[in-house]
């Protein structure tokens, strides 16, 4: 009977002792919780504050090219009224609405000879 009170008392001390080693784990654990709880909540937000950073990217990219493609458009518009207006025959048109005429003489002033030309100023003569 001996022997089974002292093998009782063995196990007690065992479970005893798991129970105190397992009791220190909770204690370093409670803390450490709050810094691990910390550091996770600093890390969630950093992930959000990215994720909508990144969507404030896209819908500013989005509405860039929604711009880009309205500049575009209005360019077009612009360069064919610029050839319109550019129109040889409509300019023709227009010259003779206002009087223009073509010359009958066309002269050609020669430089005075004291005059500096601009392949003078290159250093080429004539």
């Amino acid at each position: 009977m001996k022997r089974g009170i002292a093998a009782n008392a063995a196990r007690l001390d065992l479970v005893g002792r798991d129970v105190a080693r397992a009791s220190a784990l909770p204690s370093t654990l409670r803390r450490i919780a709050p810094a691990i709880i910390g550091i996770s909540l600093v890390c969630a937000l950093g992930v959000v504050a990215v994720r909508v950073d990144l969507i404030r990217v896209r819908y500013g990219l989005a509405n860039a090219v929604r711009q880009e493609r309205a500049l575009l458009e209005e360019r077009r518009g612009v360069l064919a009224e610029v050839r319109a207006l550019r129109e040889p025959s409509r300019l023709a048109k227009l010259a003779r609405e206002r009087g223009f005429v073509r010359p009958a003489r066309i002269r050609t002033l020669a430089p005075p000879k004291d005059a500096v030309t601009p392949t003078a100023r290159l250093g080429v003569r004539p």
